[in-house]
Order: C-alpha cells, then structure tokens, then sequence
C-alpha cells in the first residue's frame, strides 16, 4: 500500500484512494468513500472512473466560464441562468455509474460565480470539491493505479530474491506507505 491519495472537503468528508491487496493476492486500487464503503477498479473501470471525474470539473468550470461571459454582456441574471440550463441539457449525462456509490454534480455558486461540484455518496450530499479538487482526486487515481504495478513488483522481488514468506513480503509492502 505505497500509495495513498486522500481528498477531504470543507465539510470533513474525506474520499480516498490506495494500493489494497484482494482476497487472492492481487494489488488493485480501491476508492474508499468511508471506513466501511469501497470499491475495487480494474484499469478500465478506474480509466471511466478518472474520466467522469475530470468531466465533472470541467462541466463545473465551462459554466463558470459561461455565466461570467454572459454576465460582462449585460444579460440579466435569469436569462444567463436559462442560458447555462440549456447548454446542460444539450449535453450528454455523466456517467454517475462509473463513480458510484460517488456522484458529482457540477455546479455554480450564484453568490461567487465559482465553479463547485456536490460530492453525493449513496444518493447523499456529503461536501463540495473545487474544479482543482476534483482533478486532483482524478490524478490520485491514476498515480495508485502506477503504484499497484510498482507494489506487485516488490513484493515478488521481496518473495524471490529477499527470501520473505508471502504474507511476511505483503506486510512489508503495506508498511511503505510509511516511508512515502
């Protein structure tokens, strides 16, 4: 478990991601969305994952974008409101099922004109991610995504050439995470 990527919004809740070892053995990367809540991604479910993740803030930001566009036009608050709905309903939906039990939502602070996105776990809204937020969560995915390359590789060279027993080379891997 080198490798650990922990996002925590204003509000407390946190969402992590690290190297986890399965059942059999294998080193695969695990989104935990509390002590008790995770899921396990293959490098494909974790590359929609990413994907949905980045679209997000995106989305967040482009309407950001629009709102102060339209906003320094001298559209009134209303018409730029309807404006940027429309723009959403003209694009295709996220794909929530590639992040669940997590799903975003990319919003606009109508106070600030910021970009945000709602963290909802479970159909429950747990905090707000910046655009920056979420990019960096995505990034933290795909560096444990490296890592779990990067930890089967010790282990078996812990077990072949250290001599270690399996379960005492995972337990070493494990403690990396210390050392990072």
């Amino acid at each position: 478990m080198t490798a650990t990527q922990q996002d925590k919004d204003e509000t407390g809740a946190t969402i992590w991601v690290r190297s986890d070892v399965t059942p059999d053995g294998i080193y695969t990367a695990a989104i935990h969305f509390s002590d008790d809540r995770s899921r396990v991604l293959d490098h494909d479910a974790g590359m929609r994952y990413v994907h949905a993740v980045v679209a997000a803030a995106a989305r967040a930001e482009h309407d950001a974008a629009v709102v102060r566009q339209l906003t320094s036009l001298g559209l009134p608050r209303q018409a730029v409101g309807e404006a940027v709905q429309s723009l959403r309903e003209d694009r295709p939906p996220l794909d929530h099922t590639a992040t669940a039990p997590l799903r975003l939502e990319p919003g606009v602070s109508g106070q600030t004109g910021e970009a945000f996105i709602t963290v909802i776990i479970d159909d429950k809204p747990v905090g707000q991610w910046t655009a920056d937020d979420a990019r960096s969560h995505a990034v933290g995915v795909l560096e444990v995504f490296t890592a779990v390359d990067l930890d089967a590789a010790y282990r078996r060279y812990l077990v072949a050439t250290v001599g270690l027993d399996l379960p005492t080379a995972t337990a070493v891997v494990t403690g990396l995470g210390e050392h990072m």
